[in-house]
């Protein structure tokens, strides 16, 4: 009875949190956006990223990313990216390697839906070393080549088979910057299979995901021969969405999304 209560009352603060603006103040919106001097392309995106409610297009993806490009910055430094090649899997909108390439390095952006892609494409058009791909990362996209950086964000729990995919990534490259949402248990054999809906812009593409332990993928990289430095830091944490500093309870949960955790992983 608990946990159904718990789960109720996560659905109604969800469903809060999504509601959108008052329709005077977006037909205000609108008309600032129809009377300005913005490119059609430039208002078509402006538009298209007001009116869509999936969650990748929310203000709380925003803040979280900006998190997430300063704590790859602290690692790596600013002149690092200039010449590297990069490559962001899982890119969504594209907008964190869109940053990468507009500070000198030559990025792919791989994304799973062809719709995401299209509006990328548009968005960052005038960024330049930027190319941005559909690829459904649960089957091979070691034809892209070497990279000397992987940026490998929110994608592994919606990835089923977590050991090819994650074989194929180490394969790749000598670095690479990861975070995904795990489950609350220290055995680096724990791997849990949780169904997601195909039609989430931002679910799986297959519709089963998985919560593998922060100890199994550090196992994966270990044997992969890899070394890793844990980032389970506050300075990561968005409100009480997205928490990578909470404590283990060893009890196998995921808590919705919100227990990640965040390394930087090296070849030796």
């Amino acid at each position: 009875m608990l946990d159904r209560i718990k789960r109720s009352f996560h659905t109604l603060r969800s469903l809060i949190r999504s509601l959108r603006p008052l329709p005077q103040d977006f037909e205000r919106f609108q008309l600032l956006v129809f009377t300005s001097t913005m490119s059609p392309i430039d208002r078509h995106v402006a538009l298209y990223m007001a009116t869509r409610k999936d969650a990748v297009f929310a203000v709380s993806y925003a803040h979280w990313r900006t998190k997430r490009i300063n704590k790859i910055l602290e690692l790596y430094g600013l002149e690092w990216f200039k010449g590297k090649r990069v490559l962001e899997l899982g890119s969504a909108l594209s907008d964190i390697g869109a940053f990468f390439a507009d500070i000198g390095a030559e990025v792919v952006c791989l994304e799973g839906r062809q719709e995401t892609v299209n509006f990328a494409r548009l968005k960052h058009r005038n960024v330049p070393r930027l190319k941005i791909e559909q690829c459904d990362l649960e089957g091979d996209f070691s034809h892209y080549g070497k990279f000397d950086l992987i940026i490998h964000f929110g994608l592994l729990y919606h990835i089923k088979n977590v050991d090819e995919h994650m074989a194929r990534c180490f394969a790749m490259t000598d670095s690479m910057i990861m975070e995904t949402v795990v489950c609350d248990s220290q055995d680096p054999n724990k791997l849990l299979l949780v169904p997601e809906p195909q039609a989430v812009l931002e679910q799986s593409l297959h519709g089963m995901g998985s919560r593998p332990s922060p100890f199994y993928v550090e196992r994966l990289g270990t044997e992969a021969g890899f070394k890793f430095d844990r980032h389970f830091t506050a300075d990561l944490n968005f409100e009480d969405r997205f928490i990578y500093d909470w404590p283990h309870k060893n009890d196998d949960s995921h808590g919705d999304w919100q227990k990640r955790r965040f390394w930087r992983f090296d070849r030796v």
